[in-house]
């Protein structure tokens, strides 16, 4: 089994993306990333098995309440790949691999230009319990928007000697 992830920046990944869930909700979704990719907005990472998409996730950046943050746009997972461990991925399930790809990222953002937060939405109760308890995020209500976010702060790694 071979994993390989795909960088997508200004790309039209509709199509690519869109017949890998039959559930309606997920697609507007999916619709949503596609747009932000190809304008720019947002990277999207695809990871595959095989040549096949088991995965992606898309990031961007964002600002909450003044706070410089790396978004977590949309994370999906191919149905049949969910709460598998794979040993190619470090014995993690996919979306802890693409998670824990996104903190890497956001890390080395974090060496270049100002950055406090990885951030996500969660789109239920279910998801926002599992992000708490695998990765630790924090709870975060915003003061402007009343949208509550879910956070890790980054750490920056120190080479200033």
């Amino acid at each position: 089994m071979h994993f390989k992830l795909e960088k997508y920046t200004s790309s039209n990944l509709f199509l690519k993306l869109i017949n890998l869930t039959n559930d309606n909700r997920h697609k507007e979704f999916i619709k949503l990333l596609s747009k932000s990719c190809l304008k720019g907005d947002t990277i999207v990472y695809v990871l595959k098995i095989d040549d096949e998409i088991c995965g992606f996730i898309g990031l961007s950046a964002s600002k909450i309440d003044s706070i410089p943050c790396i978004n977590i746009d949309y994370l999906h997972v191919v149905e049949k790949y969910r709460k598998n461990i794979f040993e190619n991925l470090n014995n993690q399930k996919i979306s802890e691999f693409l998670i824990s790809f996104s903190i890497k990222k956001a890390v080395d953002i974090k060496n270049s230009v100002g950055l406090r937060w990885l951030i996500l939405t969660p789109d239920n109760e279910e998801l926002e319990k599992y992000y708490i308890d695998s990765f630790e995020f924090t709870k975060y209500k915003s003061k402007k928007d009343d949208v509550v976010y879910l956070f890790i702060a980054i750490k920056s790694i120190n080479n200033d000697g």
